[in-house]
C-alpha cells in the first residue's frame, strides 16, 4: 500500500507542478475519503503523503497557495495546520468555530455550507449563509460549499449563495 501511495504522490506532485507551470495560480488537493479512516490509519496512510505533496510543490513553487480538503477528517485539522498547506477546506459537518479554534492563524479556512442548502428557497439560503459566516467570524475565510454542487442544483441558487456571501461578508467587515 505504501509503495502505491508513494507512486501516486509522485504523480500528483508532478501534475500539480505542471499545473503551475501551465498558469495555475492556486492548487487544491482533495482527499474525499479521509473521514473513512480511523485517526491512526489516516496518520499512516493519508497524512504523510498529503504532507509530502505540499512540501514538494511548495519547494518547487513557494509562491502558489495550496489548499487541502480532507473530507470528514475532523481529527486531522491540527495536523493539517502544521503542514505547508495555506488553506484547509472543511466540509459541512465540521463546526466552523471549533475548526477556527483548532487551526488558529496557522491556515486560512475554506468552506463549509452544506451543499444541500442550495435546494432551499433563496431567503432560507441567505440565512444559512449568514449563519455559516458568523461561525467563521471576521478572520480571513474563503466562503465555499462544504463539498461540490450536485448535478440538479439550480444555478440561480449558486448566484444567491455568492451574493449572500458578498453581502454578509461586507457587513461583518464594517462591524
Amino acid at each position: 500500500s505504501k509503495a502505491l501511495l508513494q507512486r501516486t504522490t509522485d504523480v500528483i506532485v508532478e501534475y500539480l507542478v505542471g499545473q503551475v507551470e501551465a498558469g495555475a495560480q492556486m492548487l487544491q488537493v482533495f482527499d474525499s475519503w479521509a473521514g473513512l479512516h480511523r485517526p491512526e490509519t489516516f496518520r499512516t496512510f493519508g497524512l504523510p503523503y498529503l504532507e509530502e505533496i505540499a512540501a514538494r510543490v511548495k519547494n518547487a513553487h513557494p509562491e502558489v497557495p495550496l489548499v487541502v480538503f480532507a473530507k470528514g477528517a475532523h481529527y486531522a485539522l491540527d495536523a493539517l495546520a502544521d503542514t505547508d498547506y495555506d488553506v484547509i477546506s472543511i466540509d459541512w459537518t465540521m463546526d466552523p468555530e471549533s475548526a477556527r479554534e483548532t487551526v488558529g492563524d496557522r491556515a486560512v479556512l475554506q468552506g463549509n455550507l452544506d451543499p444541500c442548502a442550495l435546494y432551499a428557497p433563496p431567503n432560507a439560503l441567505r440565512r444559512e449563509v449568514q449563519h455559516m459566516l458568523a461561525g467563521f467570524g471576521p478572520q480571513h475565510h474563503i466562503a465555499n460549499l462544504g463539498h461540490g454542487m450536485l448535478p440538479d442544483h439550480d444555478p440561480e441558487h449558486a448566484r444567491v449563495f455568492v451574493e449572500a456571501v458578498h453581502e454578509h461578508s461586507e457587513s461583518m467587515r464594517t462591524v
